[in-house]
């Protein structure tokens, strides 16, 4: 993914790469043994070179489909831009999640910064945990279980309780949305979290508008299936 013009970006980011030093590797991983540059690690090789040459960065997480990923984006100060995405797991506990992010947020920033931030083993680690097979298969987020009804233990409409913050209500209304069986039912889970779908809006809209395009597309499915 990336902006319609990239010349500007690719001039300011080849300027970088020659000022940037390798990570430095502050850390050692415990099953393999191999030295690494951690995330805080890595944003200080990156932050002056890139300040320097009007280049920044973000990373935020989005909704894909029910599940998660982390969108990292290299911006350039004429508005040119270059991202890419990783998927994240959707872990039960909080804890799980984070250390995912933390790992995502590592590789993904040293990918798009073009910096190495770990020992080279030639993919041993990968072959020798069985990450490397003779046909990569495709790595798919995984799909959030919609909102069971808190007194009757049922998947029907009802009011959404989320402890994960905007993206994890905005996961479970999604998923609530993905199993409406009718246009009414569809219309229940949104009257029932109205009041809180009008504060996703306010405080975070892009979950809101991903909330928002399941729904549409979900309506869109009743109506192809009447036709």
């Amino acid at each position: 993914m990336q902006s319609e013009q990239t010349a500007d970006l690719a001039a300011a980011m080849a300027k970088a790469q020659g000022q940037m030093k390798a990570a430095t590797f502050n850390k050692t991983n415990p099953h393999f043994k191999n030295k690494y540059a951690d995330l805080a690690a890595v944003i200080e090789a990156i932050r002056k070179p890139f300040a320097d040459n009007g280049l920044s960065y973000t990373q935020i997480m989005q909704i894909r489909e029910g599940g998660l990923a982390l969108v990292t984006t290299l911006r350039h100060a004429t508005g040119q831009w270059v991202a890419s995405e990783y998927p994240l797991p959707m872990a039960a506990k909080p804890q799980e999640l984070g250390s995912a992010l933390t790992y995502a947020r590592r590789y993904s920033l040293s990918a798009i910064a073009c910096i190495a931030a770990d020992d080279d083993d030639d993919a041993e680690g990968a072959h020798t945990s069985g990450q490397i097979a003779s046909t990569p298969s495709p790595i798919k987020p995984e799909k959030i279980a919609p909102p069971v009804h808190p007194v009757t233990g049922e998947v029907s409409p009802h009011e959404i309780v989320a402890d994960g913050g905007a993206t994890a209500w905005g996961g479970l209304f999604i998923a609530a949305a993905q199993v409406a069986a009718d246009e009414d039912t569809l219309q229940q889970w949104l009257d029932e979290n109205k009041t809180k779908l009008e504060k996703l809006k306010a405080h975070a809209p892009g979950v809101h508008k991903r909330a928002m395009e399941a729904v549409e597309k979900k309506r869109a499915s009743f109506t192809q299936r009447a036709a």
